[in-house]
C-alpha cells in the first residue's frame, strides 16, 4: 500500500476513534461539558492533533449528527427493502425513527443540537456538506416509499400533496420523540404506554391522508422494525 493511502486510512481511523470517544463523553458528562481539549486529554493526544480533525467543538457536533444520519439511513434502507406495501413501509419508517431515538439517545439529541444556528454558524462548510449529503439520501428513501403509497392509491388528502404531508409527519414524529425520549420520564415504560405510542402514530399518519392501521398490524411492524434497528450497535460510530 502506498504511503499516501496508508496515511489517509490512519487519519480516518483516528477520527472515528475521536467521535466514538466523544459519544462516550457526552453520555457521562453531557454536551455542555464536551470540549476539544477534554477530548484530547481522554484520547491521549495533543490538542493540535484533535484540532487537525475538527476546527471547533461545533465541527464535532456536526459530525455526531452526521453519524446519526448515517445510522438512520441504514435503518431506512433496510425497512424500504422489506416486502411491505407502501403504507406499511411508511409506518415502519416512522417506527424506525422512534426506535432509533430510543436506543441511540445521544446521537438523536446531537441531531437536534447540531441544527441550532449557534452550531451551524461556526461549523465548517465541509462538515455541513457531508451531513447534507447523507440526509438527502435519507430523503430519497422516504420519497420512494411515499411514491409507493401514491402508486397504490393509498394517499387521500385534498388539501395536502404527499410531499407536504410526509414533511408534516416527519416534524410531528420529531416533536413527539423529543418530548418523550429526551427525558428519563418518557411515556413508553409499560405495555399500555407502548400501545399509546402506536395509536398516536396511527392517528398522525391517518390524519395526514394515509390509511389507519390496526393495533395488531402495528405491533407486528414494530417487532420487525426493532429487529432491524437493534440488529446494529447503537451509539457506536462506524464511519
Amino acid at each position: 500500500m502506498r504511503t499516501v493511502q496508508r496515511k489517509a486510512q490512519e487519519v480516518a481511523a483516528r477520527e472515528r476513534m475521536f467521535v466514538g470517544l466523544a459519544l462516550e463523553m457526552v453520555k457521562r458528562v453531557g454536551f455542555h461539558n464536551l470540549t476539544l481539549g477534554k477530548l484530547a486529554t481522554e484520547a491521549g493526544y495533543s490538542k493540535g492533533t484533535v484540532y487537525n480533525h475538527f476546527t471547533c467543538r461545533e465541527d464535532l457536533l456536526i459530525e455526531l449528527s452526521t453519524e446519526n444520519a448515517r445510522q438512520q439511513l441504514r435503518y431506512y434502507q433496510a425497512v424500504a427493502d422489506l416486502p411491505l406495501g407502501g403504507v406499511s413501509a411508511l409506518y415502519a419508517l416512522a417506527l424506525a425513527y422512534l426506535r432509533h431515538a430510543e436506543v441511540s439517545p445521544v446521537l438523536f439529541e446531537s441531531s437536534i443540537t447540531a441544527r441550532t444556528e449557534a452550531v451551524c454558524a461556526l461549523a465548517s462548510e465541509e462538515r455541513m456538506r457531508r451531513r447534507d449529503l447523507v440526509e438527502s439520501q435519507m430523503a430519497q428513501v422516504v420519497s420512494s416509499v411515499v411514491d409507493r403509497t401514491v402508486t397504490e392509491r393509498a394517499f387521500d388528502n385534498a388539501h395536502l400533496t404527499p410531499d407536504v404531508a410526509v414533511d408534516a409527519l416527519r416534524s410531528s414524529i420529531l416533536g413527539y420523540a423529543a418530548t418523550h425520549l429526551l427525558s428519563e420520564r418518557f411515556l413508553w415504560s409499560t405495555e399500555r404506554d407502548a400501545e399509546s405510542q402506536l395509536l398516536t402514530l396511527a392517528a398522525m399518519v391517518h390524519g395526514l391522508g394515509w390509511p389507519y392501521l390496526g393495533l395488531d398490524e402495528l405491533r407486528a411492524l414494530q417487532r420487525t422494525v426493532v429487529g432491524v434497528v437493534d440488529g446494529s450497535p447503537s451509539d457506536v460510530y462506524v464511519g
